[in-house]
């Protein structure tokens, strides 16, 4: 199959290009300035301006969240004798 590719390939890289590829650059460029991108622009800037809107609440919700779950959060004791997951607690097998 690979030689079979590569003889197809090859055929095909003897054979002149249908469409000429100097200048391809240059009409694509002009093209692309000859169409009328108004009514782009006029939509872009409410649509830029309601994401950015979005993600400031939305950045704004997750912090406020994420801060007062933080202040809810119990302290940990760190020498209290009653917390369970101590390394004294877990070591003594008297228990």
């Amino acid at each position: 199959m690979t030689d079979k590719l590569d003889s197809l390939l090859a055929q095909l890289r003897e054979q002149p290009s249908d469409h000429p590829l100097v200048g391809l650059e240059l009409r694509v460029q002009s093209r692309l300035r000859g169409r009328d991108h108004r009514g782009l622009t006029l939509f872009a800037g409410p649509v830029r301006a309601a994401a950015v809107g979005l993600a400031l609440m939305l950045g704004a919700g997750v912090g406020g969240l994420s801060a007062a779950s933080a202040m809810a959060a119990p302290k940990a004791n760190l020498f209290a004798a009653s917390d369970a997951l101590a390394p004294s607690t877990l070591l003594d097998s008297s228990r």
